[in-house]
């Protein structure tokens, strides 16, 4: 047992040197906010103020698209026929992706759906986005359409570019390693 303490303990200590010596994550405003609220839902006096003051890890375009579908409609095509007729700076120049620096969050408040996209160099995993739809849905079930947005994308702005060590998963398994032994 005493080697296996040695070990994690020099692993510990390592960890901790990598932390000491990364770079501080830049807290940063949104470069840019965009809202289109086609659904007329949000309350613009305090969504644009509230997003404005969130910080993301890298300088970020926000844009809120909302519109009134239904339950069956798809969310996913919706956004990206709209981004392609209003916004098509929000697409990338090969026309297949997200525009880099982009983070769109979508609501479909009729339809009750949501969703978020993103630049190449803004992606999450899916678990993340879920993540991220998930800090809104409780505030959208009741209504709550800008409250719910500004939960979204402050969720966004925690888990977008996110440096390594803020990682839950790092942060486990370095106080797990230190209680192995």
């Amino acid at each position: 047992m005493g080697i296996v303490r040695k070990v994690l303990g020099v692993l510990l200590l390592a960890v901790i040197g990598l932390v000491g010596a990364a770079p501080a994550a830049v807290a940063v405003t949104p470069v840019d906010i965009v809202v289109e609220d086609r659904a007329g839902v949000l309350d613009e006096n305090t969504l644009v103020p509230a997003v404005q003051a969130i910080e993301f890890y890298q300088p970020t375009k926000v844009a809120v698209y909302t519109y009134n579908g239904s339950a069956s409609a798809n969310l996913n095509e919706e956004v990206l026929r709209f981004a392609r007729a209003e916004h098509p700076e929000w697409i990338s120049e090969d026309g297949q992706k997200w525009a880099n620096g982009l983070f769109i969050f979508a609501l479909d408040p009729v339809g009750r759906q949501v969703g978020t996209y993103m630049g190449e160099d803004r992606k999450v995993s899916l678990e993340q986005r879920e993540d991220i739809q998930n800090a809104s849905k409780e505030l959208l079930r009741d209504a709550q359409w800008t409250e719910g947005t500004i939960a979204g994308i402050e969720r966004g702005a925690d888990l977008i570019n996110q440096p390594w060590y803020r990682f839950t998963a790092f942060l486990v398994a370095a106080w797990t390693g230190t209680r192995a032994g």
